[in-house]
């Protein structure tokens, strides 16, 4: 019998060709196509404009940056760990928030939040940004005055192998981001190399953050696969929650609540199937633990949370084969 991998990305035979169209066209590098995959990116979420980055962590640094949060973040503690980081490096005191204990989002409508669309649920949560790596639904930011961050890691929806993208309706911030994703000068690669003048100015000490043409084909061809993928998502879903009588939301990820968290995913991984944890909270960690909390809800969810392998290719035998393992070790909650 097979064994079932939590993840498998979705990269086929079309990113193979793009990749190769790229490397032949002799331009790799920041240029054409990763405008073209920033235009096909808003017009998919609905936004004005979106900057294509190296990473979904760069993607909330810059937005950050560009946001101008002021002395704290409050951000859920029921994240990764990147969600911190970026906080801590831009200078700002970290606050962590409660979740939602149906959702694992936070709720709260605050200028200085910054939440999570966890496991492709939408939090109610307002903020000047939203982390929305596990989330790329269309339209989501049509009329949003907040920046939307993205992850385009191997695990996510759709994947550049490594990219992030922020998706934002504001003029002044995008051009901003543009440049401050590439060292703060006003001129970006094809510019400077393709272009008649080729000389530039530095306006302000920006960051070496900016994608680049071989990923941005990658993600032009995973684009257009994402409402297949997106609808296979949703099917699994519904037969994880008919199966184990649970009503998850989201597409991204199916979390459940179990006992002796460790006993059951050794049971998980005998019986073939690969399970993971989202998220170990950020503040239990050594670099985070004196970071002010009151959290009662993260903290009893903490020991109980494991996600269950989510990707397109699992076939309906495939999710009944894996209600079945858990069933069976009779520790779901």
């Amino acid at each position: 019998m097979k064994n079932i991998p939590f993840s498998k990305i979705t990269i086929g035979k079309e990113e193979e060709r793009a990749v190769r169209d790229v490397f032949r066209s002799g331009w790799v590098v920041l240029g054409p196509k990763t405008l073209e995959f920033e235009k096909a990116f808003a017009k998919y979420v609905g936004a004005k404009y979106a900057v294509f980055v190296d990473s979904g962590t760069s993607a909330l640094f810059l937005a950050i940056k560009a946001a101008e949060y002021k002395e704290y973040v409050t951000i859920p503690s029921l994240t990764f760990v990147s969600g911190a980081e970026v906080v801590h490096h831009a200078g700002l005191e970290i606050r962590f928030a409660d979740v939602d204990i149906d959702t694992l989002c936070v709720d709260m409508d605050h200028l200085h939040c910054l939440p999570t669309n966890l496991a492709g649920v939408r939090a109610k949560a307002k903020g000047k940004v939203i982390d929305s790596c596990h989330r790329i639904e269309k339209n989501d930011v049509r009329g949003s005055s907040s920046l939307w961050c993205y992850s385009l890691y191997a695990t996510k929806n759709i994947s550049c192998v490594h990219g992030g993208m922020i998706a934002l309706n504001d003029k002044s911030q995008y051009e901003w981001l543009l440049m401050a994703r590439d060292h703060g000068m006003t001129k970006g690669t094809a510019q400077r190399y393709k272009g008649k003048d080729p000389t530039y100015d530095v306006l302000f000490p920006g960051w070496r953050m900016k994608g680049n043409d071989l990923m941005a084909v990658i993600g032009l061809e995973q684009l257009k696969k994402l409402p297949k993928i997106t609808q296979r998502r949703n099917e699994i879903v519904k037969l994880y929650n008919k199966k184990l009588g649970q009503k998850r939301k989201g597409n991204h990820l199916y979390w459940i609540f179990v006992y002796s968290r460790r006993d059951f995913i050794k049971e998980m991984f005998r019986a073939g199937i690969q399970t993971s944890i989202h998220f170990r909270p950020i503040h239990t960690f050594t670099a985070y633990k004196n970071t002010k909390a009151d959290l009662p809800i993260t903290n009893y969810v903490e020991d109980m949370l494991v996600s269950l392998p989510m990707y397109p290719q699992m076939s309906n035998a495939d999710v009944d084969r894996v209600c079945e393992a858990v069933l069976k070790t009779k520790r779901l909650v």
